[in-house]
């Protein structure tokens, strides 16, 4: 009889040292519209190796050319042109075309022809016959093209390409009947040259970026994982194109997207827009992101624990440790605290505050914090002694968040994940300059941050 009434005694005891009121009620804040994020818009300078492309078109056109001007009287010509492999090279806004050929002509000479007693005209005299470039290494002759490039909304090429010159390097002068020939095969070589015009623009025509761009556009929409800040979802909306630049047999541009980013505490599981067509080009500079953040209050709570457990007071002789702080919840755009303690009495009680955002420090605090009016009941019938200023000036005191280096922190993972091969053969580098949080509003169950990202991207394409 005497050990149950200890173990009652034991129990009443603990149960009166022991401070637990019930928690605030979480309400929905149905009222509260999530501000709209301003487009944010990422200036991407993207560079090409045209190389593979042109070394297509280099295959298509043909290698070899011939043809022939027969007149009864005078000169008749016949020549065969071999071309080298096309050699690209680009400067500025247009691409150069070079081709180092070799040549042979056959020729012969009638001084006079006539139609007398003949159907049709014959020589009067014997025909003169030459060459150049039959029976001796053939004759050397260079070719030059001059195109302009861009691009076309469905992301393929159009081009225009003109002759730039044609020159026979090695003359061809015969002196049996003191004939000058490169001037002749210049002319003849030039109208067929001429109808390679349009062989390159249609070959340049059938180049298609939409394959790289569409893989580039998925691999930034793509998911990051921020290594505990959640998940970045770029959002890309449109994508436009300024005019290619050219150097060497690299093609240098930049795009534009229209984004609205998002960091989720997990992947939201969206749908990425497939590549839209070009839209008309608005230069940017690098990139000027605004984010939306929706963070679950499990970090916020780790953060509010570094900074109070541990923390022991003497209040009233009484003495009281904190041990951890939890976000509950939020109502009506206050959050519910809740605090363990312990120390002369353990348990637990709630603190209700409206976070307050100062942009310019980039500090939360809470200057309204106060116990909630459940907790505010139970302590007053079992530690009414708890009501003392110095705890709530204290916890209001620690409550407080300079998210600036938290901030840092996150460009750092950013950073970390703008330099990456986005798949084979595909780079992308960049950096953050900048990040600032510009908006903190609390939810029933996570905070949504609006924050403000400054920096450059590029990508490349080998």
């Amino acid at each position: 009889m005497k050990f149950t009434l200890f173990i009652f005694a034991t129990l009443l005891l603990v149960s009166c040292g022991t401070i637990k009121p019930e928690a605030p009620e979480i309400s929905i804040q149905e009222d509260y519209e999530i501000p709209k994020a301003k487009p944010s818009y990422i200036k991407i300078p993207i560079k090409i190796n045209l190389k593979p492309y042109f070394d297509e078109t280099d295959k298509s056109i043909d290698r070899t050319f011939s043809g022939e001007e027969s007149q009864c009287s005078g000169v008749s010509i016949k020549y065969q042109f071999n071309r080298s492999p096309i050699k690209f090279e680009g400067k500025g806004s247009k691409m150069r075309f070079d081709v180092d050929g070799k040549y042979r002509l056959w020729m012969n000479y009638c001084a006079a022809c006539t139609d007398l007693f003949a159907s049709e005209p014959y020589c009067l005299t014997s025909r003169i016959y030459a060459s150049c470039g039959v029976g001796e290494p053939m004759r050397k002759i260079h070719v030059g093209y001059e195109t302009k490039i861009g691009v076309a909304k469905d992301y393929k090429l159009k081009s225009e390409t003109k002759l730039r010159e044609i020159k026979a390097l090695s003359p061809c002068k015969i002196t049996v009947f003191e004939y000058d020939a490169t001037s002749r095969l210049e002319k003849e070589v030039k109208v067929v040259l001429e109808d390679m015009e349009d062989d390159i623009d249609k070959e340049i025509g059938a180049i298609d970026l939409r394959p790289e761009m569409e893989a580039t556009w998925n691999a930034i929409a793509d998911p990051v994982d921020l290594e505990g800040y959640g998940f970045l979802e770029i959002r890309p909306q449109y994508i436009a194109m300024d005019k290619i630049k050219y150097k060497g047999d690299t093609a240098y541009f930049n795009a534009v997207l229209k984004a609205y980013p998002k960091i989720l505490s997990k992947k939201s599981g969206r749908k990425v827009k497939e590549l839209p067509n070009l839209t008309t080009y608005h230069d940017r500079e690098g990139f000027d992101i605004n984010m939306d953040v929706f963070t679950r209050y499990d970090s916020l709570s780790a953060i509010l624990t570094r900074n109070i457990a541990g923390t022991e007071m003497d209040v009233k002789g009484k003495q009281v440790i904190f041990d951890s702080i939890n976000i509950h919840g939020a109502s009506d755009k206050k959050l519910h605290i809740k605090v363990n303690f312990s120390g002369s009495k353990t348990g637990e009680f709630y603190l209700t505050g409206t976070p307050i955002f100062a942009a310019d420090s980039q500090y939360i605090s809470f200057p309204d914090m106060q116990f909630d009016i459940k907790s505010k009941s139970v302590l007053l019938k079992s530690a009414k002694w708890f009501f003392d200023k110095k705890i709530t000036d204290m916890l209001r005191k620690e409550t407080e968040i300079d998210l600036s280096p938290y901030m840092e922190t996150l460009k750092k993972e950013l950073n970390n994940n703008l330099n990456m091969e986005l798949y084979d053969g595909v780079n992308m580098t960049g950096k953050v300059k900048e990040i600032t949080v510009e908006l903190i509003q609390p939810m029933s169950d996570q905070l949504h941050i609006q924050i403000h990202s400054l920096g450059k991207i590029a990508v490349q394409m080998d």
